[in-house]
């Protein structure tokens, strides 16, 4: 927390207390006021958690490999009921890996618009992604009842889908530490853990629960039912956190040291 103190004999503010930077790492100029006292615990709070749980969506829907996600159970499944159809056809590995190849692509487009323009639109677009393509997973459907188109669309809809799981890390990942720096002195680093590397791994708990109960409700007779289930179950994480994001205003860290009007020495970076 930042804020001065006003000096009861001559009326000055004398230096600032708090965790943050001196006036002088301002180059003189006034110090941004990062928290306000007047907020309240939740609602310093609040832009953590909204900013950072949305990688629980990684966790169950992707994962670091299709193991602990919740597309390498859908994969066993669909093995199951397609038998060697699926297990020869190319879609055996491209649906459990392609969402890797558009995690990549979103962490390179999310990270230009979350630095250059704003970290709340860029979760904004993130989070409809999620929420449009986790939904059209679980209703992957080919023309005529195609094997392979419905297979295709799984892939296509896992790729997009991917694209949105990206955007969580350069725009929700930077964002949820940047708003940690309303947060008390001392309370900082485990909340921000908390809402980004413990949502991932209750993901990839719940990834593998998940699919095991479906099939037990569902049954071996009725697996169709239960791997769409298991996929259209992980629309309901960035739809819980529309709301808040919708909500959020940009963190004051961003505002003071947001990269819009800067230019990236792209040279150097291909260098």
């Amino acid at each position: 927390m930042r804020f001065s103190i006003r000096s009861a004999e001559n009326g000055k503010e004398t230096s600032p207390i708090g965790d943050s930077a001196s006036q002088d790492d301002y180059g003189g100029k006034d110090a941004v006021v990062v928290a306000d006292p007047s907020k309240g615990r939740w609602e310093r709070s609040w832009p953590t958690i909204a900013c950072g749980a949305g990688l629980f969506s990684d966790g169950y829907l992707n994962g670091y490999d299709s193991v602990r996600s919740v597309i390498g159970q859908v994969n066993t499944i669909l093995s199951k009921i397609y038998g060697g159809a699926y297990d020869s056809s190319p879609a055996q590995s491209n649906v459990a890996s392609i969402a890797f190849a558009g995690t990549v692509v979103g962490q390179l487009f999310f990270g230009y618009v979350s630095d250059h323009y704003s970290r709340k639109w860029a979760l904004m677009a993130s989070t409809v992604i999620l929420i449009i393509f986790a939904a059209l997973s679980a209703g992957s459907y080919g023309a005529g009842g195609s094997l392979h188109g419905m297979l295709a669309a799984l892939t296509a809809w896992r790729f997009l889908l991917g694209i949105g799981i990206g955007g969580e890390y350069p725009a929700g990942s930077v964002a949820c530490a940047e708003s940690t720096g309303e947060l008390k002195s001392g309370h900082r680093n485990r909340w921000f853990i908390m809402f980004t590397n413990v949502q991932i791994d209750f993901g990839f708990v719940l990834a593998n629960l998940v699919p095991m109960i479906l099939v037990l409700i569902f049954t071996e007779n009725h697996l169709r039912g239960a791997w769409r289930m298991a996929l259209g179950l992980g629309v309901i994480p960035p739809l819980s956190l529309f709301y808040l994001r919708l909500k959020l205003q940009e963190p004051e860290e961003f505002k003071r040291e947001t990269m819009k009007d800067t230019k990236t020495p792209w040279w150097l970076v291909i260098k």
